[in-house]
């Protein structure tokens, strides 16, 4: 009974570890980024990261439904993106060529952006640009204009679009990330604070 006892305590610590480090394939899209927009202040337990949004939400009357348009993203290292690999459907030659592309190109590994609009032109990431700034906010580490990428028909949430933004050098956490739309009327328009659990 005791030995059952122990083996029991020593599986579920197994899981309970494990399951912090898990990292999922980035092709797909996590479900915390399109339930609904997130408020100002709110914290997002993402990967393992915390996902804090700064600045960014709108008065709106739908604002705290899943009607108003979204603006999320969430952060994987490097090393999530690799073990991520393993976790797709494709022959391990692929695979391969994979992990070599994420170790070429996002040293600094990568957000996910997702984002929702009522108008199918303002769903464009053609007229989005992302700016990396370090953690005293003050240095811009890096600035990645997003190209043309037409959104998808409309869901729940109206025209979306989504797609992975690779780091080309590496961040120390935690750093910020603005999320900036050239169509809006707003010097910045969203602000992440990406941070360790």
């Amino acid at each position: 009974m005791r030995y059952i006892l122990y083996a029991c305590v020593i599986v579920l610590s197994a899981i309970s570890f494990t399951a912090g480090a898990q990292s999922e394939d980035i092709t797909k899209i996590n479900k915390q980024l399109f339930e609904r927009p997130w408020l100002d202040n709110s914290i997002h337990d993402l990967y393992t990261y915390k996902i804090t949004q700064i600045f960014g939400e709108r008065p709106a009357k739908q604002r705290h439904s899943n009607l108003g348009p979204i603006t999320n993203i969430t952060y994987m290292s490097l090393d999530q993106m690799i073990i991520g690999v393993d976790t797709m459907d494709i022959v391990e030659e692929e695979k391969e060529k994979l992990k070599e592309k994420y170790k070429e190109e996002a040293q600094g590994g990568c957000i996910q952006l997702f984002i929702a609009r009522t108008i199918e032109s303002n769903a464009n990431f053609r007229w989005f640009f992302i700016v990396i700034r370090g953690e005293d906010d003050k240095e811009k580490i890096m600035e990645i204009d997003l190209v043309y990428q037409a959104p998808q028909l409309p869901e729940a949430n109206g025209w979306w679009n989504y797609t992975t933004v690779f780091f080309p050098k590496v961040v120390e956490t935690p750093f910020y990330v603005y999320v900036n739309d050239r169509q809006s009327q707003y010097l910045s328009d969203f602000k992440f604070m990406i941070s360790k659990k």
